[in-house]
């Protein structure tokens, strides 16, 4: 009887796992220049670096992640008793992953700005 279970749920978990994998995370950038010792080159570059992240997080990462909970939500069935509690475990889900993709920019523009502070500064010298 396990056996039969664990087939007739291994679709339903290959199903699942296909739909999370089609928000695939953007990748920050590695490194940031040292703004004091960095060339302008070296800081365009990275400016650049960080506004096609910060696209990638705002512009495609998070509409997917709705899109994905939206597609998840509508795949349940209303009729389910476990309906609204699946649906809360998915909007969670969701959640997490959104605010911790808006961390992780937070954190690297905060670093992008410090690095163009003290590059702002060393050109003033």
């Amino acid at each position: 009887m396990k056996r039969a279970s664990f087939f007739m749920a291994l679709p339903l978990t290959m199903a699942l796992g296909a739909a999370h994998a089609d928000c695939v995370y953007p990748q920050g950038p590695q490194t940031m220049p040292n703004g004091a010792q960095a060339t302008k080159d070296q800081m365009v570059a990275a400016q650049t670096e960080v506004k096609n992240y910060s696209k990638a997080v705002q512009e495609v990462y998070l509409p997917c992640l709705d899109k994905e909970k939206n597609d998840a939500i509508a795949a349940l069935d209303p009729a389910d008793p476990e309906f609204a509690a699946k649906k809360s475990a998915i909007e969670s889900v969701q959640v997490k992953k959104h605010n911790a993709a808006l961390d992780e920019l937070h954190a690297v523009a905060d670093r992008w700005n410090t690095e163009r502070k003290a590059f702002a500064e060393a050109q003033k010298q």
